[in-house]
């Protein structure tokens, strides 16, 4: 993947949202599923008021295709109330990824998926659901993106959403890899 010299992506295609504020620094990378059908259908969303000013920089949909809505030098509202390594408000200091995924509504998984549930507990706790699993083309093109910004940003760490706001988020869920992308992008562990 190419970051060009006004922060967007080459490989992606481009579903311009307006607006954000500039973004000097950039700490973060988190991770999103939808909770929604196809990225196509959240980039409609999020253009619309009911969104009330939430999305992200990049979505990736099942097949692996990349919409980038924002360029990485603007805020996104992907983050909400969350703390991180003593920093709040992340949206401020973030690139936030979206994967499509229904997360834990698993009606919306049997509708839009054909990849089999995935049945497990969330590490912030609770009992055991079904999952919507990630497709090896969304999970390709989520490393190569994320191996990109990492790089290009010098980024401190790749985390979930479920990780900086924990009590309200629970994604993107214990079917994600989480900690094969870390390693894939030079970190460690969990988060």
């Amino acid at each position: 993947m190419t970051i060009d010299e006004n922060h967007w992506l080459k490989e992606a295609r481009r579903d311009v949202l307006p607006g954000g504020a500039v973004m000097n620094t950039r700490c973060f990378l988190v991770m999103h599923f939808t909770s929604g059908a196809s990225a196509q259908s959240s980039v409609d969303f999020w253009k619309s008021p009911d969104a009330q000013g939430a999305c992200a920089h990049v979505i990736i949909d099942r097949d692996g295709s990349i919409i980038q809505c924002r360029p990485f030098n603007r805020t996104c509202g992907h983050a909400g109330k969350s703390t991180w390594k003593g920093l709040s408000g992340l949206n401020a200091c973030s690139i936030g990824i979206e994967l499509a995924n229904a997360g834990d509504d698993e009606k919306l998984a049997k509708r839009w998926s054909k990849l089999p549930l995935v049945q497990a507990s969330h590490k912030n706790g609770g009992p055991a659901q079904s999952w919507e699993a990630y497709s090896e083309a969304q999970l390709v093109a989520c490393t190569a993106v994320s191996q990109a910004l990492v790089k290009r940003y010098n980024l401190d760490d790749v985390v979930g959403h479920d990780d900086i706001a924990p009590k309200r988020k629970n994604d993107p869920g214990p079917a994600f890899p989480m900690q094969a992308l870390r390693e894939a992008c030079g970190f460690s562990g969990m988060p």
